[in-house]
């Protein structure tokens, strides 16, 4: 039995499984049925890029456009996004930095890139997927995000493809190949089960279960790779003395082969701390603290966890073991909001810090600001300083 005639059979069996358990009056269900409702959108974004590195300097631009389709009849949906990248710099060695990092969980390549020595092109379908909804259930199967874990800056315990806190743009998160099931057994507990596939012609499995308390959420995760096991257990609550929401996560994991040789053992924990308060009326404070076995305890090994990283299928959350992030967001006046990220490597004691500005010109249009910037200490050899500053200034209008 092949894979994706493995995924099509997982399928069938869930949209039975579903029917058979939620015993649906499909007559009833069409009977209510709305119209079908056919919706095109999408946005374009152009930014103008200034690059400072450590020995040259660069400019260009970069560009990017999505367009979106969602087609609903009854209670199914189509989605389908296709996005396209362009970007330009006037020295070679800076076209990199805009690189699109490669998503493991993915069956077929619906990819196709072009690159010079100055510039890139880089269009994909990043969304694809069919969605029903019924009483309790809802199947979602094809290329679609997943997102999983509490963390609001970073994801220790989400496999697939979470979002880097190195990123400047945060727009979408990007979709992997899957069958997802969600049962919302009731009010305050909702199972989900999502089968991924790769290139490799491997499935993985994860398993989530979700609770809900008085003032909080807890989250249970067990996921299946093709030579990872892991655990992962979350619990948020508000705390009221401190009129914030408190989090944490752990995981823990069994490495088998490749990926045991390459880390040199056999097993990999992650911890996150977390709060998150409201200020004011529209403001957002956030503090974790993370920490993770499989890195780097010296800057010396820096190289080395790289190499790893760009090897193993283990999503990388920076090369050091331990991170400490503050970010706060807010309006600045009505129609300008900013978000601001400050990061330290607590190995090398080197923070790196981030800044993004958008201003509502007109319902459509956003005029944007965004910088990312570390701040010399000595010689170059923090985590952060091998990355270049970067000021992009630019817009972004939705259609």
């Amino acid at each position: 039995m092949n894979l994706k005639f493995s995924m099509l059979f997982l399928a069938g069996a869930l949209h039975h499984a579903s029917s058979f358990a939620q015993e649906d009056d499909w007559s009833a269900l069409l009977d209510d049925a709305t119209a079908p409702v056919s919706k095109w959108s999408g946005v374009v974004e152009g930014n103008a890029t200034a690059i400072d590195a450590a020995s040259d300097n660069s400019l260009g631009s970069n560009w990017f456009a999505r367009l979106e389709y969602k087609y609903t009849q009854h209670a199914s949906q189509w989605v389908i996004h296709a996005q396209l990248d362009y970007d330009y710099l006037d020295q070679a060695w800076a076209l990199p930095l805009f690189a699109n990092r490669d998503v493991t969980d993915r069956l077929v390549d619906l990819e196709k890139d072009s690159d010079s020595s100055k510039q890139l092109w880089y269009g994909q379908i990043d969304w694809a997927y069919w969605q029903h909804d019924w009483q309790q259930g809802r199947l979602t199967l094809g290329r679609q995000p997943v997102t999983v874990g509490l963390g609001r800056i970073f994801s220790p315990v989400d496999p697939l493809g979470a979002f880097s806190v190195f990123d400047l743009d945060r727009l979408y998160k990007r979709g992997v190949d899957a069958i997802r099931y969600d049962y919302f057994a009731s009010n305050d507990l909702l199972t989900q089960t999502v089968v991924t596939g790769n290139q490799n012609d491997k499935l993985n499995l994860l398993q989530v279960v979700k609770g809900t308390l008085e003032q909080g959420v807890w989250l249970l995760t067990a996921a299946i790779r093709e030579e990872q096991r892991y655990l992962s257990a979350s619990l948020q609550q508000y705390v009221s003395w401190l009129d914030a929401d408190v989090y944490g996560e752990v995981l823990s994991a069994q490495l088998r082969g490749t990926e045991r040789l390459l880390a040199h053992q056999n097993k990999q924990q992650r911890y996150l701390v977390g709060l998150s308060t409201k200020v004011g009326k529209n403001g957002t404070f956030t503090l974790e603290w993370q920490q993770q076995s499989l890195a780097a305890s010296t800057t010396s090994d820096y190289d080395f966890w790289q190499q790893q990283q760009a090897r193993s299928q283990i999503m990388p959350m920076g090369v050091a073991k331990r991170y400490l992030a503050v970010s706060y967001s807010d309006e600045w006046r009505d129609l300008t909001r900013y978000e601001i990220l400050a990061m330290q490597n607590l190995i090398d004691n080197h923070p790196t810090l981030s800044l993004a500005v958008t201003h509502s010109a007109s319902d459509n249009l956003q005029l944007r600001l965004a910088l990312a910037w570390t701040p010399e200490q000595g010689a170059r050899d923090s985590e952060f300083e091998q990355f270049a500053n970067v000021l992009q200034l630019g817009f972004r209008y939705y259609f």
